[in-house]
C-alpha cells in the first residue's frame, strides 16, 4: 500500500493512494481534524482550533461522522460528537502549478450526512485537476441548539465549516492547492450553508466562488425565526428528558449532561404530526446576535439583499418534491395525509412561507384552485401537489435568490440551472425509491460523486461511452471549469456544447437545461408556476404542467 507523507500546520499525516473507479490513480487524506473535539464544556460552543500532534498521524480512514439517525437503518443512532474532520483528495500532490480548491458541504437537513464516501467519493471530481476537500460539521440539536443567551447562540454548525475553510486557507498549499482558487459547494442543507457563507463576514475571503444546488437561504427550512414556535425546541427537548425551566442557563447545564445519542433520539419527537406533514426541520441556522462572534451581525433580510458578490452558481432539478412525498428517505404519503391534506389545505404550505402571504384564507383557496382545480387532494392529484411541494420548499426560494442577484449591482456573475436528466439507472433514485417520474432532490449528486454504497447494494457504475458516464463527465467538467474559471463553459467542447449565458438584468431568467442535449431555456418573470404573486397572470393547465 503505497503511502504520502504531508506536513500541515498541526503535525504530519500519512496519507494513502487509491485506485480510481475508472482506473487513474488519487492520493487520498482522510480524517484531518480541523477543530478539538467540541466535547465536554466544548458542546454547543464555537469550534476551536485543533491541538498539534507529534510524530506522524495515519490520514487513511474517515474520522467519525456527527451523531445522527442512520439514513439507512432508520432506528439508529450513529456517530460521535468528535467529529470534526475533513478529507482531502488530489491525483497530484507535488503538482508544479497550484490546483484549484473545491470544498463540498453535504446536505441533509442539517441532522443528518457527513463528508465521506458513503455518497462522496472523490474519484469523478478529483480527474478534473481539482483538489477535493468534504467535511464534516455537528449536525442537529448539536450542531445549531440556540437558546437566545450567550451560554448557546446557535449555529455551531455553520461556524464548523467556516473554521475547517481557514485550515484549508492555511494547509491547502501542501496537497498542491491554490488558497487564492476556492469554490464552496454544496447540496440541499449544503446549497443553503454555501449561501449562509457567501453573506456572513466571518468567512470573508476564505472563498473565490459558490454553487448553492437545490439549497438557499431563502428556502424557507433553511432558517428559523424565535417566533416559529410557541416554544423554543431546546427548551422544550429539556423539558423531555425531565427538565422543566425557563432559564436558558439551567437548560444548557442540563442539556450538556445528556449522552450525545440520547439528545438526538429525543429530538425527532419534537415534531408534532402537523410539523412532520409540512416537513420542518427543527435545528436549523438562526439568528445568533447573543454571539460575541456572530455569523449575522445584522437582520437576514439586509444581509440577503446585499446579494452574493463572487461569482455564484445555482439551480433545481425537475422534480424536487417527489423526493418529500414519494421516496424511502421520508416515507410515501399515505391516502390517511393525502385526506388530511385535502381537508386543511394549510397542511401543504411551510409556516415560513404562510406567515408572508397575505390574505391567509383568501390566498389560500387560490393557490388550491392553481394547483389542484376543482379536485380532491388524493392518490389521483398526487402529481399536482409534489409540483406544491417543489415550489414551496424548493423553486420560491432559489428564484428569490436569484431575483435578488439579478436587482443587484454589486453582484458576481450568476448562472442558473435546472437539471432535468433522468435516467432508469439513477442510483439515487434507487436508493431511495423514488416511484415517480422527473428529477427528483438530489439525483445530480450521483454524477458528481462515486458513493460507495453503491458497491454495497450489488449495483454498478455506468460504464464508458454510456449516457450516463457522458452525464457524469459533462456534469464534473462544467463545474470544475466554474471552480477554475468563474464560468461553467469556458470553452465548446463536445461535453460543453452550448455557452452557458450568466443571468442579465432583465425581465427573463435564462438558464441552461442539463440534460443530455443541454439547451439554453428562458423563463418569463411573473408567468411562472411559482409566481405566486402573480397569480392572476398564470394561466397554465397546473395538472400537467411541468417546468
Amino acid at each position: 500500500m503505497e503511502r504520502v507523507e504531508v506536513c500541515v500546520r498541526d503535525g504530519k499525516l500519512v496519507g494513502i493512494v487509491e485506485k480510481g473507479i475508472y482506473g487513474g490513480r488519487y492520493v487520498a487524506f482522510r480524517g484531518i481534524p480541523y477543530a478539538k473535539p467540541p466535547i465536554g464544556e466544548l458542546r454547543f460552543k464555537d469550534p476551536v482550533p485543533p491541538e498539534p500532534w507529534s510524530g506522524s498521524r495515519d490520514a487513511s480512514k474517515y474520522g467519525n461522522v456527527a451523531v445522527q439517525i442512520d439514513i439507512i437503518q432508520k432506528s439508529e443512532i450513529i456517530g460521535d460528537e468528535d467529529c470534526l474532520y475533513l478529507n482531502v483528495f488530489t491525483t497530484d500532490i507535488k503538482s508544479s502549478e497550484k490546483r484549484p480548491v473545491m470544498v463540498w458541504i453535504h446536505g441533509g437537513g442539517f441532522y443528518i450526512g457527513s463528508g465521506d464516501s458513503t455518497f462522496y467519493g472523490p474519484d469523478y471530481i478529483v480527474e478534473k485537476d481539482i483538489v477535493l476537500v468534504t467535511l464534516n460539521y455537528r449536525l442537529g440539536v448539536l450542531g445549531f441548539l440556540n437558546l437566545y443567551d450567550k451560554v448557546a447562540t446557535g449555529n455551531q454548525g455553520l461556524k464548523d465549516v467556516i473554521l475547517a475553510l481557514h485550515w484549508v486557507q492555511e494547509n491547502i498549499s501542501e496537497f498542491g492547492g491554490d488558497s487564492e482558487n476556492v469554490t464552496i459547494f454544496g447540496e440541499s442543507a449544503g446549497g443553503a450553508i454555501v449561501h449562509y457563507l457567501t453573506l456572513s463576514q466571518l468567512s470573508e475571503g476564505l472563498f473565490h466562488k459558490a454553487i448553492s444546488q437545490s439549497g438557499t437561504v431563502t428556502c424557507p427550512w433553511a432558517f428559523t425565526d424565535p417566533e416559529s414556535y410557541s416554544t423554543n425546541k431546546g427548551f422544550l427537548l429539556a423539558k423531555k428528558l425531565g427538565k422543566v425551566t425557563e432559564d436558558p442557563k439551567d437548560v444548557y447545564e442540563f442539556l450538556k449532561t445528556i449522552d450525545a445519542k440520547k439528545l438526538v433520539e429525543t429530538e425527532k419527537f419534537l415534531v408534532t404530526e402537523e410539523e412532520r406533514r409540512q416537513f420542518l426541520v427543527i435545528f436549523t441556522p438562526t439568528l445568533d446576535h447573543e454571539s460575541s462572534n456572530p455569523v449575522f451581525p445584522e437582520d437576514l433580510t439586509t444581509l440577503i439583499h446585499r446579494g452574493v458578490k463572487v461569482p455564484y452558481l445555482l439551480g433545481f432539478t425537475s422534480c424536487e418534491g417527489s423526493f418529500l412525498l414519494k421516496s424511502n428517505f421520508i416515507g410515501c404519503i399515505s391516502k390517511e395525509a393525502l385526506n388530511r391534506v385535502d381537508s386543511d389545505f394549510k397542511l401543504a404550505i411551510h409556516p415560513r412561507v404562510l406567515n408572508t402571504l397575505p390574505k391567509i384564507s383568501t390566498t389560500l383557496c387560490q393557490l388550491r384552485s392553481l394547483y389542484f382545480g376543482d379536485k380532491n387532494i388524493s392518490e389521483e392529484t398526487v402529481a399536482n401537489y409534489i409540483n406544491l411541494i417543489s415550489d414551496t420548499y424548493f423553486l420560491r426560494g432559489i428564484m428569490q435568490a436569484v431575483d435578488i442577484q439579478m436587482n443587484n449591482d454589486n453582484s458576481g456573475k450568476t448562472y442558473l440551472y435546472q437539471f432535468s436528466y433522468e435516467s432508469e439507472t439513477s442510483f439515487m433514485k434507487k436508493i431511495s425509491n423514488v416511484d415517480f417520474p422527473g428529477v427528483s432532490h438530489g439525483e445530480e449528486l450521483g454524477y458528481l460523486f462515486y458513493a460507495d454504497i453503491i458497491k454495497e447494494l450489488g449495483l454498478s457504475v455506468p460504464v464508458p461511452d454510456s449516457e450516463d458516464y457522458k452525464m457524469i463527465n459533462r456534469l464534473t467538467q462544467m463545474w470544475t471549469d466554474f471552480a477554475k474559471t468563474g464560468n461553467p463553459t469556458p470553452a465548446i467542447t463536445d461535453l460543453t456544447p452550448i455557452k452557458w449565458i450568466p443571468l442579465k438584468r432583465e425581465a427573463v431568467y435564462d438558464y441552461l437545461d442539463i440534460h443530455i442535449e443541454p439547451r439554453m431555456k428562458t423563463l418569463h418573470k411573473g408567468k411562472q408556476r411559482w409566481d405566486w404573486e402573480n397569480m392572476n397572470n398564470i394561466s397554465y393547465d397546473y395538472s400537467v404542467y411541468k417546468i
